[in-house]
């Protein structure tokens, strides 16, 4: 079996990238506001347009394939650029310089070497260089794209991310091709050429996956979230309770007392904006815990903890930040704890008991935290 010649698997690249990019940049058109599309789509219609250029930029101009390997360089970037930006943060940051440069340099620097007489210019160290300079650029930026950021949550960006990392195997086997001297000539580019016809179409529509599952996200979260106090609602209770239901778990109840004087002296705005600040509070201080907080209903907020979390302590920590934002208003929470037991066969026996330590402090009004 022999490979289709460069040429012909170079235009197959430039119509599958092409054909992306217009998709891409379509898709930027109808919402100017995702500018996560016009990144990704800036990537596709550079590659395309780089690696045509290869086909007749002449070979031994070092500047402009210099300047084109910096090209690919940024063609690899600019995945990572866009899905920063649909995580919210800004496009671009210092290391992106690093997958551009050392594509250039890649190329550029066997070139000085051969001007300076130390190496055979356009030989071995020339293929060696191009492929590690590609390597270097395309496994960070494929790297970052598939195991930082949101990428444990995101299918698609760890799909493109990896899609990135399989064009390695490509540079590698094209180093060893040149320095055993196989037949043919161009392997960094036939064999890169070659990746492309898969993972071309892995890594754009990971890509386009990633804000399909950002969207589903937040449409998931809007259904199971508390839209005041941003903790889950009682159907979110549903969806985190089976991560708790470990001997030993931690299950706090919370209320407001006199929640009802508040809102009749005060109004509801006063009202709602005791519940948001408890509902920050606690999730501040859950998340420094693994814990989940959920508004059970009213004013009633449960918190649920990790068996090697210390629910006691969390209670009385929690209770003293309230305590200062309620001095001003005179409002104040009791609570109760409760811990999951080896029997129990849902969450909600345990919740039962956290509520029936609550109220047990409410009566008592207790300054400690009853423990059941």
């Amino acid at each position: 079996m022999s490979f289709p010649d460069v040429d012909t698997l170079r235009l197959c690249s430039i119509l599958a990238s092409m054909a992306f990019g217009i998709v891409f940049t379509v898709l930027f058109l109808r919402a100017r506001s995702e500018r996560h599309f016009l990144c990704w789509g800036m990537s596709s219609l550079l590659y395309s347009g780089a690696i045509l250029a290869f086909s007749f930029a002449p070979l031994r101009t070092p500047v402009i394939v210099t300047l084109l390997y910096a090209v690919l360089g940024m063609t690899n970037v600019l995945p990572v650029a866009g899905a920063r930006l649909l995580e919210g943060h800004s496009a671009f940051v210092r290391w992106m310089i690093i997958p551009i440069a050392s594509a250039a340099l890649g190329h550029g620097l066997p070139l000085v070497l051969g001007a300076a007489g130390l190496v055979q210019p356009y030989g071995i160290w020339q293929t060696i260089g191009d492929a590690l300079g590609l390597s270097i650029s395309m496994g960070l930026s494929g790297y970052i794209l598939a195991f930082t950021g949101n990428a444990a949550q995101s299918s698609g960006r760890r799909m493109a991310g990896l899609s990135m990392l399989a064009y390695l195997p490509g540079y590698m086997l094209s180093i060893v091709a040149t320095i055993w001297a196989m037949p043919g000539d161009e392997w960094v580019a036939l064999l890169a050429m070659l990746s492309d016809q898969i993972l071309l179409g892995v890594l754009n529509l990971g890509l386009l996956a990633i804000p399909v599952e950002l969207v589903q996200s937040r449409l998931r979260d809007a259904a199971l979230r508390d839209m005041l106090t941003g903790t889950w609602n009682r159907a979110g209770l549903e969806h985190v309770a089976p991560r708790f239901l470990v001997a030993g778990a931690g299950v706090i109840a919370l209320d407001v007392d006199h929640f009802k004087s508040i809102n009749d002296r005060f109004g509801h705005a006063a009202g709602d904006e005791v519940l948001a600040t408890i509902g920050q509070e606690a999730r501040q201080l859950a998340a420094k815990s693994s814990g989940q907080v959920i508004r059970h209903g009213g004013d009633e907020f449960l918190v649920l903890l990790p068996p090697a979390q210390d629910a006691q302590a969390f209670a009385r920590t929690l209770k003293t930040y309230l305590a200062d934002h309620g001095a001003g208003s005179g409002w104040g929470v009791s609570i109760g704890i409760a811990h999951v037991a080896a029997g129990d066969a849902t969450l909600g026996e345990a919740v039962k008991r956290a509520d029936a330590a609550l109220y047990q402090a409410k009566a008592a009004r207790a300054p400690f935290v009853p423990v059941i």
